[in-house]
């Protein structure tokens, strides 16, 4: 016998209600385990003092009054709509409004995630598959009036020499793996 099977039987074993068999179990499980009768006779003790409580008359209506005041402390804590307000979609006014607002953000939110913008890049790289971009393609001249005075310069506006990137020696930093 566990535990709970223990705590399941002791109102049946205090009323003297099992059969044979399970009070031995009962028993020998009582004598393995010191603190088993003391749990016993605490139930027993709770019982008897709950057979000595004084009863309490109450009015034949007693049920009737407490079940309305059941309801009536129930429908308190309910959310009453108010009666002529009108309503969109089951919905007041103010939550109508609320929910309104939600959809049109989650909407745009939406929109902004799955198509940031129309990046045209993609569609050029398909035109351009077969045929590669020329100074006189009608599209970059679209986007780019200045396209004829770029090609016409003779040499590069942007001086290397005053633009010096430093050259670092990263052989020590780098470690192969067979090293």
């Amino acid at each position: 016998m566990n535990r709970y099977e223990f705590e399941d039987l002791i109102s049946d074993y205090i009323e003297n209600s099992l059969t044979l068999s399970k009070r031995k179990e009962f028993e020998n499980y009582l004598t393995e385990d010191p603190e088993a009768q003391s749990l016993v006779d605490q139930v027993s003790y709770n019982i008897d003092q709950l057979k000595n409580i004084q009863k309490v008359k109450v009015s034949d209506h007693f049920n009737d009054y407490l079940m309305k005041r059941i309801k009536n402390e129930q429908s308190k804590h309910r959310l009453n709509p108010v009666p002529n307000q009108k309503r969109f979609l089951g919905f007041s006014p103010l939550y109508a409004s609320l929910m309104t607002g939600f959809t049109i953000a989650f909407f745009i939110v939406g929109i902004q995630l799955f198509a940031p913008d129309k990046d045209t890049s993609i569609s050029q790289n398909r035109f351009y598959a077969n045929n590669p971009p020329t100074l006189s393609s009608p599209t970059i001249a679209k986007s780019n009036p200045k396209s004829q005075e770029l090609a016409e310069a003779a040499e590069d506006s942007v001086d290397q020499k005053s633009i010096k990137s430093p050259k670092k020696d990263y052989t020590k930093q780098i470690q192969l793996v067979k090293d």
